[in-house]
This record gives C-alpha cells, sequence and structure tokens, in this order.
C-alpha cells in the first residue's frame, strides 16, 4: 500500500518510524534500482508494471472535495494526467473514463475501476482520528509484477484542498501528479525538484511538472525507442562496492538529466538519456532524501562524499562507460534538509534570495550552481545554514540545477537538484469577450506577460493546450488567443499554466451564461395591484437574472438557488395571459405564461386549530384575506408549484375566514394552500398544520425537502494541523507498505497493503 502523506516537521520521525518499520518487515527493493525508484515485488524484486502501459483507464470520481463546489478537482486532475501522458518516448498513456455510470462509483476497491477519488468522512477506513496522510495510492499485483488494480484515494477528512492557490491548502494538480507517478508504477527520486520527490509544502506547486529524472523513469518502465545509457561502478580503496550510492547525470547545460541508485555491488547505468555530453557524478543519498524514503529493504550506503566520474559524450542509443571510479572520503559536510521546502525556485531574468540547511557550513565554506551562468552573490553561512542571492540570466533554460558547498579542506557535498528555474509566473491582464455562452464557440483574447510555448489555459471545466486541436494558441509572450468549448455555468477565472507549472490568473474574468429554464410558476396569476410573491422553479438560475411580465421589468426578484428563484408583481393591466421571461444579462432567456386578476391575492394569516389526528374529519378555520366563495384548501400540497397534495370540504364564510374538513393524511407536518379557482390566485403556508397520531396512512406528498450539507463542510480541521499548516514544514511522504493478498484460485495473486 502507498502511503502519500504530508506530516508536520515536529513529528516525522516517531509516525515515519513506525511506518518503515512495516515496510521493512514486508516489502524489500531488489539490488538494482533507478532513483526513479520502480515499484517491486518485496520477495522477488520483480518490477512492477502494467500488462497494457498505452491504456491505463482511470476515472476522477464526480464528487470531488467539499473544498471545491466547482468541480475544479477534475480539471487539476485532468493537468497532472496530461504531465504524464506528454512524455516522450514512453508508451505509457493514462485515458480518463468520463461515463456518467464510472464517475458516480465509490468501490475504489474493486478491481475493474481505477479511482480517484476524495475520502471526506473517513469511509475508506485509512484516515482514522487525526490522520497525517494526505492521499494514499493503494496498488494489487500479481507476483509476476503485472499490476492489477491502482487507485488514488485524497484525504479530505482532515486535509484541504484547493485549484487556486488558497493558503494552507493543499494543491490538487500537485499532489494527483505526484500520487499518479506512482500508480503508473514509480517510487520516489532522490532529485529534489522532480514530481516523485517524497516531500512536498503547500506552497510549492512546481511538482505539477515533471522533472527529466521523472520523464526517464517512465521511459524507462514502458520505453518506445531506444535511448543513451551510461554504465560504471562506485568502489572503495579496496575495491569493494558502493551499494546505493546517488548516481547523477547533468546535462551540458548544468541541468539534471538523470540519476540512478548503484547496486549492491556499486555498479550503476543510467538509462532513457538524450543524445549530448553529460557530467556523471555520485553523492550519498543521505539529506534531504535518504533511506527512510525508500525503505528497509534497500541497502543505502552514505559513507562517502561527492565523487566525479568525468564528462561522456553519448549518441541515439549509445552506451557509454564511465568507468570504475574509487569514492572521496566521508565528510560530515551536509547540505539539504527535510524542512527546506523544495525545489526552490529561482526565477529567469531576476534575483532571489534563497536559504539552505544542513551542517558544517562554516565561513570558510564556498557555495557554486552547476550552471556556471547562474550566479551567486551575497553568500552568508552560519553553521547549519547558508543563505545567498541567485541571479538568473534572462532567457536561460528552465530545469533544475544542483548546488554544491566546499569546505576549506576540499571536502564537498551536492544538493542534487535543489534549485528550479522557472519563468516568472503568468501575468493575465484581460480575457476579451468577458461574457460567453455555455454551448462554448466564443473566440477569446487573452493578452498578459511571459507566456510561452506549451502553456495551458484553464477556464471553468475546461483545458485548452498549446497547439492541440480545440486548444489554445501561444501567439507570443503577450497574446494568446482560443474558441471556448461548451463550459459549464458560472464566473470563472482564465488561468495561464505555464509548462513548469507556475500559473497566473485573472478572477472571474469570464462569465459563462447558462439559459435560464422555467419548469414550472406558482401561482400562475397575480393580483393586478402588485404584491403577488411568485415561485420559479427550473434550472441554470444564477444571480442577476432578470424577470419582465408583459414587458415590464420586475424590480423585486429573488435567485434563491439554482433551480428556484422568488419575484414578488409590480402589478399590471388586468387580463392575460402575458408573457413573463427570465432572462440573462447575455440575453439568453425562457418564457411562460403569467396573468392579473382584478380581486386582490388571498393571503392566510392563521390555521386554528393547527393540528388533528391524522385519521381525518376535524373541522378548521383558516384565517386570512382575499377569500371568495370558489376558495379551496389543499393539505401538503407542493409549495414551489402548487400541485399535489389533498383538497379539504371547503365551506366559505366570510372575504377573512373559511372552514374546512381536514382530510386523512399521514403523520407529520403539511403546507397549506389556498386557492381561489375562479381566479386561479393562489397563496401557500409551509408547514402550516401538524397532523398527529399513529395511523399509517400514505404520505400525500409536496412539501419542501431540507438541505443537509456533505461531510467536512466548513469544517476546519484539528486544531494541531491547522496550526502547521499555517506555517511551513508539511512534507508529502510516500511509503511503500507491501505483502500478500491470496485469491482463492490463485496463489500467485498478490497486493501492497497497509
Amino acid at each position: 500500500m502507498w502511503f502519500s502523506s504530508r506530516r508536520s516537521p515536529a513529528a516525522p520521525l516517531s509516525r515515519g518510524v513506525r511506518a518503515l518499520l512495516l515496510f521493512a518487515a514486508t516489502a524489500v527493493f531488489a539490488a538494482s534500482v533507478t532513483a526513479h525508484v520502480r515499484l517491486r515485488f518485496s520477495e522477488t524484486g520483480t518490477p512492477l508494471r502494467w500488462e497494457a502501459p498505452d491504456n491505463i483507464r482511470i476515472v476522477i470520481q464526480a464528487d470531488g472535495s467539499d473544498d471545491l463546489s466547482d468541480g475544479s478537482h477534475e480539471t487539476a486532475i485532468r493537468n497532472a494526467v496530461e504531465a504524464w501522458n506528454s512524455v516522450n518516448g514512453s508508451r505509457s498513456r493514462l485515458v480518463i473514463d468520463d461515463s456518467a455510470g464510472s464517475k458516480a462509483r465509490q468501490d475504489w476497491q474493486s478491481n475493474d475501476i481505477h479511482l480517484v477519488l476524495f475520502d471526506e468522512n473517513g469511509s475508506s477506513g485509512y484516515f482514522s482520528g487525526a490522520s497525517g496522510i494526505v492521499a494514499i495510492t493503494p496498488v494489487s499485483f500479481f507476483t509476476d509484477g503485472r499490476i492489477i488494480d491502482a487507485d488514488v484515494v485524497f484525504n479530505g477528512k482532515n486535509f484541504r484542498f484547493t485549484t487556486s492557490g488558497e493558503p494552507a491548502h493543499f494543491d490538487v494538480q500537485d499532489v494527483a501528479a505526484h500520487e499518479l507517478g506512482h500508480l503508473i508504477g514509480l517510487d520516489h527520486s532522490g532529485v529534489c525538484g522532480s514530481t516523485m520527490y517524497p516531500y512536498v509544502d503547500p506552497t510549492v506547486i512546481l511538482h505539477r511538472s515533471l522533472a527529466i529524472d521523472d520523464q526517464n523513469g517512465l521511459r524507462h518502465l514502458y520505453p518506445t525507442s531506444t535511448f543513451g545509457k551510461i554504465d560504471g561502478r562506485l568502489v572503495r580503496e579496496d575495491e569493494s562496492g558502493i551499494s546505493g550510492a546517488h548516481i547523477v547525470a547533468l546535462d551540458a547545460s548544468g541541468r539534471v538529466a538523470g540519476a540512478i541508485l548503484a547496486s549492491d555491488s556499486g555498479s550503476f547505468r543510467l538509462e532513457g538519456l538524450m543524445p549530448g555530453q553529460y557530467t556523471v557524478y555520485a553523492d550519498p543519498l543521505d539529506q534531504p532524501v535518504s533511506t527512510i524514503n525508500l525503505g528497509g529493504g534497500q541497502t543505502i550506503q552514505t559513507d562517502f562524499s561527492t565523487t566525479d566520474f568525468g564528462t561522456v559524450t553519448i549518441a541515439g542509443g549509445e552506451t557509454k562507460a564511465v568507468g570504475t571510479q574509487t569514492a572521496e572520503p566521508d565528510t560530515a559536510l551536509s547540505l539539504g534538509r527535510v524542512s527546506d521546502d523544495y525545489p526552490l525556485r529561482v526565477i529567469t531574468g531576476r534575483t532571489v534570495t534563497r536559504t539552505v540547511r544542513g551542517s558544517g557550513l562554516n565561513a570558510s565554506s564556498t557555495l557554486t550552481c552547476s550552471d556556471p551562468l547562474v550566479s551567486l552573490t551575497n553568500v552568508s553561512f552560519s553553521g547549519s545554514s547558508v543563505t545567498f542571492s541567485v541571479t538568473v540570466p534572462a532567457g536561460a533554460a528552465t530545469g533544475h540545477l544542483d548546488l554544491l558547498v566546499t569546505d576549506i579542506t576540499g571536502q564537498r557535498d551536492t544538493l542534487v537538484g535543489g534549485l528550479e528555474v522557472t519563468p516568472p509566473n503568468p501575468l493575465v491582464l484581460s480575457a476579451d469577450p468577458t461574457v460567453g455562452d455555455a454551448d462554448g464557440g466564443v473566440d477569446m483574447l487573452i493578452v498578459g506577460e511571459h507566456f510561452r510555448p506549451g502553456a495551458r489555459v484553464v477556464v471553468g471545466n475546461r483545458i485548452y493546450r498549446d497547439g492541440a486541436p480545440d486548444g489554445c494558441t501561444v501567439v507570443d509572450s503577450t497574446t494568446i488567443t482560443l474558441r471556448t468549448a461548451a463550459t459549464i455555468a458560472g464566473a470563472h477565472d482564465v488561468v495561464v499554466i505555464d509548462p513548469s507549472g507556475v500559473e497566473g490568473r485573472s478572477q472571474d474574468a469570464f462569465n459563462v451564461e447558462p439559459e435560464p429554464v422555467i419548469v414550472s410558476l406558482f401561482p400562475s396569476v397575480g393580483s393586478a395591484s402588485g404584491g403577488t410573491s411568485v415561485t420559479i422553479a427550473g434550472e441554470d438560475f444564477v444571480p442577476g437574472l432578470q424577470v419582465e411580465i408583459d414587458g415590464v421589468l420586475q424590480s423585486n426578484v429573488f435567485v434563491e438557488s439554482p433551480t428556484r428563484m422568488r419575484v414578488v408583481t409590480s402589478g399590471g393591466v388586468p387580463g392575460g395571459p402575458y408573457v413573463l421571461r427570465v432572462s440573462s444579462s447575455g440575453g439568453l432567456s425562457s418564457e411562460t405564461a403569467f396573468s392579473y386578476a382584478e380581486s386582490p391575492d388571498p393571503s392566510i394569516s392563521a390555521i386554528s386549530p393547527d393540528e388533528a389526528d391524522n385519521s381525518g374529519g376535524a373541522l378548521i378555520t383558516v384565517y386570512g384575506t382575499g377569500f371568495n366563495e370558489s376558495s379551496q384548501v389543499v393539505f401538503g400540497g407542493n409549495t414551489l408549484t402548487g400541485n399535489g397534495g389533498a383538497a379539504g370540504s371547503t365551506q366559505f364564510l366570510t372575504s377573512g375566514s373559511l372552514q374546512v374538513t381536514a382530510p386523512a393524511s399521514g403523520v407529520g407536518t403539511k403546507s397549506i394552500i389556498v386557492r381561489n379557482t375562479d381566479t386561479g390566485q393562489a397563496t401557500a403556508l409551509t408547514a402550516g398544520f401538524t397532523y398527529t397520531g399513529d395511523q399509517p396512512l400514505p404520505d400525500d406528498g409536496g412539501g419542501c425537502g431540507a438541505v443537509i450539507p456533505p461531510p467536512g463542510r466548513g469544517r476546519t480541521g484539528p486544531p494541531s494541523l491547522r496550526a502547521v499548516l499555517a506555517g511551513s514544514g508539511w512534507i508529502l511522504l510516500l511509503m511503500l507498505l507491501a505483502g500478500w493478498r491470496a485469491y482463492t484460485a490463485s496463489a500467485r495473486l498478490s497486493s501492497i497493503h497497509g
């Protein structure tokens, strides 16, 4: 079972160690694993894999997160899916099943469906108490390594999620990208900037975009072509191999191009490399990623320091050897800690100040970057940390850079991929037009700054990818164009997401107006003098709708929900039927009939008695105004539509009183409707009368229901967790807990479980 969790830095060891001990007891990694570590069966070391990786079908459960009422969890998860699907050189592909039946399912345990869902009440069984697990990816597999089932479950019970950068909320796309890597078959990476890096902070969203190391992992699992390889071996002076050494390749610009962990003999093979020149070195996997992140089954030896192998140039599909290298002696010098928020973002064309924690960071030390064109200035060492300014030239390539610290004796330590070069955040200045049809077809012009090829635009539930069919077009750094597809109704942010994962947005910049639909009207006749409260039931009602009757704009309009609105009429000329029109500001409208009567509307002021036995026959008096000899009293009718209920035998007393014999009914509180049948005017009193007794008569229907908020709505979370979230240091820790799950018909079937 895979556990993806963000935990307080105050308590990662006690809780983490218990989980890792369980890991060590039930799962052992094979002797050779890449830094983009593959999931493996503990008993045999067999790598886990999908038998048909080009069609891994997943379902995004429709309910989503209680924190996201707009359904934006779907677009965020789709973006995470697209990140993995965009990797060149791999036949892996996640295919989203959008069928309504699948999206409604909750049974993630079933092997026939691979769900991504939010558990808001702990029903999955994984998030008991104040759980520190943010998301979990259970994986089941045959003993030959074939994956049977995998699902992603977010912990909505204890944590809050966002798609718009809300403070102290976890970014759905960031978490989903990490979890989907496990679903595909990858474990953690020792490269600090990779999506599969095991720690993350709510303020960091750079794991949305895949590092080269993540991409190499996917190419390694499911290749479609031959890539370059680099062989070598790291040994001690006695020529014994160093197991689990972190072997890293940098490209010609100093960016991390791949990494691997050495086998027990110290041998390694870096795979998935594109043609080019690479610098290869070894570094101990100690901090911030260490053996605790990989489980006890993998031997990780760290009694050495950064050791160079030199440079090598490889052609397409070529394998080159860098030979055997004797490791440099161990050192107390250490760069990088779990409490740092990796990757540290640095921005092209700008200077930023950053701090890295560690040990042995004395004033006599020096700090350098793997890209010599990136300038480090104002470097200040304080023993346990180093603070420095980073200046990245304008137009510099994006990617992950190393930091190398060297002390006065020449001892060294490397923080692998600790810096990530990104462009500035996209800036969305305007989107034109600002209003569009729900059916789409609107040509939109987005104006801003820092737009780059490969960007994506998100509007509501739609994603537009640069250059894709029905996507968007990045015309230049200040202009993006697109044609809208059918989009859910509402006011939507226009979001531009850079390929690096950073984003810019213009809030509520595009309003999608649905066509309001009138289903019913009650009452359909009102007094010509005005003041009639008319309830309109229907669909797609949004604030700002206008109501006209016979061309007269009504001033008192109240949109109470997407399916209900109310208008208090201004009055008009007796007669009709007239056209009652509900219109959006964009001109979309729906119509029905409404009439005016000369007489005043009936009204109810009191009912006496207001309760009686449900067997019927009780004599009831209804007090009010506007009654006449055609007045009819209905018990239990629907106050939205006027339909349903049971009419009592009514006797007209005065214009202010009616006497009615109550019909038999089910026990409970009922509405009372008075309708003047000669004109059609009516009034309703919700919960106006109560039937008592225990006679099991059928309910006569109608009335209004109560809306109960879903579990977790409005929760604040455990105070201790909330306090930590307000600061920094929350981590994403994903651990493999493996063991057997036997099926009656097959001894070969296994599962990873907690």
